[in-house]
């Protein structure tokens, strides 16, 4: 059987953009609000007694702060890895997501129903984010310990790109995926290149009475 290693993928908590309902990729780097803050703490009580190895997150401040308090508290240095940032939303960056609905913009109405067909002007497929995803921590995991665990600090449309990729599925799949702040997917590499899903009770939340510093 081939060497293998996990990949539990997980969404920042929520961000300045989140709660103004604005994208945000590559010409605006909100942080969290003080509730994605609160979140990231929860984050990191959750996954307190799981067997963390590695830490990667998007170069994105949102995510950096999002893994923060779990790199702290495991003295784990967190890997920058270009390719976990957002999905590159072109002419988009930086809109009111109401404000692109209210334009009745048939570009915009496209990407809602297949945004593998129809990316964003001048910006990414979510199958692309999802495949680039996918590489980058493939050449991660192959400098890392076999049959460990990795955290990765992403966002939605980059979880919903790389479980499209894996599944092979369709780019309208996509409007049936919901990735909540912090929300996470547990993946398992196999040096052979094959990605599967697991399903597992990876986390041991330990709400209270937890220690974090």
């Amino acid at each position: 059987m081939p060497a293998y290693a996990d990949v539990l993928l997980v969404r920042h908590g929520e961000s300045e953009a989140n709660a103004a309902g604005r994208f945000a990729c590559r010409t605006w780097d909100p942080p969290l609000t003080a509730s994605g803050s609160l979140e990231a703490e929860r984050l990191a009580r959750q996954l307190l007694n799981a067997p963390v190895r590695y830490i990667v997150t998007s170069p994105l401040l949102r995510a950096r702060q999002t893994i923060a308090p779990l790199a702290r508290i495991l003295h784990i240095d967190p890997v920058v890895l270009e390719d976990l940032a957002e999905v590159d939303l072109g002419q988009w960056d930086g809109h009111r997501l109401k404000d692109l609905e209210n334009a009745n913009s048939p570009a915009f109405q496209a990407w809602r129903q297949d945004p593998e067909s129809n990316p964003p002007p001048g910006g990414e497929s979510i199958m692309t984010v999802g495949q680039r995803v996918l590489t980058a921590l493939s050449q991660f995991l192959q400098t890392c310990e076999p049959s460990t665990l990795t955290v990765a600090a992403t966002h939605a449309d980059c979880i919903k790109g790389a479980l499209l990729v894996i599944l092979d599925a369709h780019g309208p799949a996509a409007r049936h995926i919901w990735v909540p702040n912090t929300g996470q997917l547990l993946l398992r590499w196999f040096d052979n290149g094959r990605w599967v899903l697991i399903f597992s009770p990876l986390c041991n939340a330990r709400e209270e009475g937890c220690d974090l510093d």
